[in-house]
């Protein structure tokens, strides 16, 4: 008689119900407890910042599922409002803390999926009253209400959050300052030659400090100093990245202080695997240990690591690194390795960075794109690649991602078989275009015209 598997999941968000259920559809008989310390589960962090705009109001859209959902339609034991407060991974217990009492839990299986926390700096000031960390959906109305009567707000931070939460609060009709330390916004996804006209575009909605380090913020939250100047706010938002909300110990870490995993997503204990931001994994560019906290990633990580304890064998491949957000009308994404890193991790590179029109010249309403494409020298795979533009840069930077992922050449991209409307693109599609112009600059018969 086969025994029927106790499995406890660490963590509601993403990984955790993606292997939650993943279990559930494979094993019918797997008993399956999750806990989550609040009372969201199959949440989306990245609609904080519409839901700041306003663009929603009601803050149980950012579930996917309900807790109820996931007990009545797929048998598994949801706990809200559980604190785990202890894990001894090697003895197959976990203790949490719900309502004022202490349970503990042993488990056959178990997958940690607490995600990822925000960096907090550690200056003066960090704790006031009016200054704001964007971390979880559970603490999103009360961030709206606290900012709603603020007519200047500094934002520390211009990577993707930092620049969405901009945004959101332009929109909103604030005075916006965002401080960097880089010398244009999202300085880690892009390289400097597409990232400066993210720059320009940006300053004509928002104040931009560019190159500027945080030193402390005054008086609760009403001005931020930097080491070049003050700036007077209503309110202060950080948002200088996150790090993997590794709280318990017991299991070997890797990339940036992740757990470390297997391609099956387990660790350094049998039977024990992690999922999602809190995990690491394997970059399929340099082969070396990477973190990449997204949505999509962990998902798939979540979906491993269910399949494998439900018997199945299943490898997650790794990581390409594909980001997109929005500004305004501006799509920006990448995937891959910008031309920086791959300098520092030894390659050498070859690169161009072109400027289409997204559609036929006769077809109105069409804007301008910006396409980067990098290269390795010698063998001539893509290894990333860079997109702004108005439209269609998602359809563009998924299949460049692919490109990336399969170890595709540029000549391999310069023959794919694209399709082709007027309203949409050039009959020359901007990657198209992109490819044969590091085709020029790579071959010892350039092509011509």
């Amino acid at each position: 008689m086969e025994t029927r598997k106790d499995v406890v999941v660490i963590g509601g968000g993403a990984a955790g119900m993606s292997a939650s259920s993943r279990v559930r559809r494979l094993d019918p008989n797997a008993r399956i407890t999750v806990l989550e310390a609040t009372e969201y589960v199959s949440h989306a962090p990245c609609g904080i910042p519409y839901f700041l705009e306003g663009l929603f109001d009601d803050p149980s859209l950012f579930m996917n599922y309900t807790p109820s959902f996931f007990k009545e339609k797929r048998n598994i034991n949801v706990l809200t409002g559980a604190k785990v407060v202890e894990a001894d991974f090697s003895e197959r217990r976990v203790t949490y803390e719900k309502d004022g009492e202490k349970v503990s839990l042993e488990f056959d299986h178990a997958v940690l999926a607490t995600g990822a926390k925000p960096v907090v700096p550690r200056i003066e000031g960090v704790g006031g009253e009016r200054v704001h960390l964007v971390h979880h959906p559970a603490e999103a109305p009360a961030l709206r209400a606290s900012l709603s009567d603020a007519s200047r707000v500094v934002i520390v931070g211009g990577g993707v959050l930092g620049l969405e939460l901009a945004e959101a609060m332009s929109a909103k009709g604030r005075k916006v300052t965002l401080i960097h330390r880089g010398d244009y916004p999202l300085s880690r996804v892009l390289d400097e030659d597409v990232g400066k006209y993210l720059g320009e575009f940006a300053s004509k909605r928002i104040e931009l400090r560019m190159g500027e380090s945080l030193v402390s913020v005054g008086d609760g939250g009403r001005s931020v100093k930097t080491d070049s100047g003050v700036y007077e706010a209503d309110a202060v938002i950080l948002s200088l990245g996150v790090e993997p909300n590794v709280t318990f110990g017991g299991l070997q870490l890797g990339a940036k202080g992740a757990v470390a995993t297997n391609g099956n997503m387990e660790t350094s204990i049998k039977g024990v695997f992690a999922a999602g931001d809190v995990a690491d994994s394997v970059n399929v560019i340099t082969h070396k240990r990477d973190w990449q906290p997204y949505a999509p990633v962990a998902n798939k990580m979540g979906f491993v690591a269910g399949t494998n304890i439900a018997g199945g064998n299943m490898s997650f491949p790794g990581v390409v690194g594909t980001v997109i957000t929005k500004f305004y009308e501006k799509f920006i994404g990448k995937t891959g390795l910008t031309e920086r890193e791959a300098k520092a991790e030894g390659f050498r590179t070859l690169s161009t960075t072109i400027r289409a029109p997204s559609r036929a010249r006769y077809y109105p309403g069409g804007s301008e794109i910006v396409v980067k494409l990098i290269s390795e020298e010698g063998s001539k795979r893509l290894i990333g690649g860079q997109l702004m533009g108005n439209e269609e840069v998602l359809g563009r930077l998924d299949l460049l991602a692919s490109a990336v992922a399969a170890g595709m050449t540029v000549e391999q991209l310069f023959f794919v078989e694209m399709g082709y409307m007027p309203a949409i693109t050039e009959v020359w599609d901007p990657l198209i275009i992109a490819a044969r112009q590091l085709m020029k600059a790579r071959s010892r018969f350039p092509v011509r015209g």
